[in-house]
């Protein structure tokens, strides 16, 4: 879970420390592998080790992309860089299966064309080597990913993990022709691309559904939609949309509220559903929060409905004959179910022995009948 004390400087030198250590160990093993692999006639160790150098392309574009990253927003990037780490982690993904696919073809053409060697045995050491090596960089690595909450860090150590088992592989082939089944390190190198193309499609797949705005996860959605029913203030909630920007996670919602409630009391409620949120779940860092009086999903749209300034018009029309219309303090108006109620606050010095409420309440009654929008019509005296 991503850590909101962590500043983006801090995420852009934690980032860059990270890879640059596993670029240094794959640089050294890749030198080992290729050099011993060479001259003990492994072709899987040496096909591992280019897997190695590859790596070092990968590591790259994690530092680059980590620091374009988390610049701050701009005139064009208003909603800041993020997604620079997850459009890499999904390049990265694809150089996976490049190289996967690269190496399956070229193993496949050794062993159809019967150039097989029987390994050395020294080319166990340094598959063995690069086994221990790369699960340590797996898991030193994962532990900063989840850390900051980083997309492209998680690929990278994913990426050690698919060069540790490739290794394994290698490890296991070496062993078998030595021991006396020659195909088997070609067969090796066989698997080992193809896992290696297998988890570049899965890194490319989970970093594209980020671009192209697919939802968290329904577990952590389902959890985010208790977190606001249980807000004060909130009698319902609709229309939970969520998203992935990089580390950051990214939703908007609509909530009802009472109908009767002032605005400044709604956007009150609205800021609290944002505050909680972030709190509650911290890879959570924009909440848009509309504030509904019903469910507009359920009830007939307001959308066509007039606005004030025409409203206000047509009660001034129907309401010429009322003379004590011309002493209204304040109309309020309320959308709902498709239609508009009307609250009207008037002195109480309105009233006289003439004029009682239930008179004048009939009186602006009668006189909107003709205006079909509205609902219904109360008058508050004070």
């Amino acid at each position: 879970m991503a850590n909101k004390n962590n500043t983006k400087n801090e995420r852009v030198q934690i980032t860059t420390k990270v890879t640059l250590i596993g670029a240094i160990v794959n640089f050294i093993l890749a030198v080992f592998k290729i050099i011993i692999g060479s001259i003990g006639h492994s072709h899987a160790l040496v096909v591992d080790g280019i897997h190695s150098f590859s790596d070092l392309l990968s590591d790259g574009m994690v530092v680059f992309a980590a620091r374009k990253g988390n610049q701050s927003p701009d005139d064009d990037h208003p909603y800041g860089h993020a997604r620079i780490e997850t459009a890499f982690a999904a390049v990265l993904g694809g150089i996976l299966i490049a190289v996967g696919i690269g190496i399956v073809i070229d193993a496949l053409k050794r062993l159809t064309s019967g150039e097989i060697i029987t390994p050395d045995s020294m080319t166990i050491w340094i598959a063995l080597l690069s086994v221990l090596s790369k699960e340590a960089l797996y898991r030193y690595t994962l532990i900063y990913a989840n850390r900051l909450n980083s997309p492209i860090l998680k690929a990278n150590a994913w990426h050690h993990r698919s060069d540790a088992i490739s290794s394994i592989v290698v490890l296991v082939g070496i062993i078998g022709s030595i021991s006396g089944i020659p195909y088997l390190d070609a067969a090796a190198a066989v698997i080992v691309s193809m896992m290696i193309a297998k988890i570049g499609w899965e890194i490319a797949k989970e970093s594209i559904d980020v671009l192209v705005d697919k939802g968290l996860d329904s577990k952590k959605v389902y959890s985010i939609s208790e977190h606001i029913a249980e807000i004060p203030g909130v009698s319902q909630m609709h229309s939970l949309r969520t998203r992935q920007m990089g580390a950051d996670a990214l939703l908007d919602v609509h909530i009802e509220v009472s109908p009767q409630l002032s605005v400044s009391e709604g956007h009150r409620i609205s800021d609290e559903v944002s505050k909680q949120l972030t709190l509650e779940f911290p890879d959570i860092t924009q909440v848009l929060v509309h504030i509904d009086p019903e469910n507009d999903e359920a009830h007939s749209s307001c959308s066509d409905l007039p606005l004030r300034s025409e409203i206000l018009e047509d009660l001034d029309s129907t309401w010429a004959s009322i003379t004590q219309a011309s002493l209204i303090k304040e109309t309020t108006l309320h959308y709902l179910e498709g239609k508009v109620s009307i609250e009207l606050i008037m002195p109480l010095t309105v009233l006289s022995d003439n004029v009682d409420s239930d008179y004048l309440n009939q009186q602006f009654k009668t006189a909107i009948e003709k205006l079909d929008y509205i609902d219904n019509i109360r008058v508050l005296y004070y």
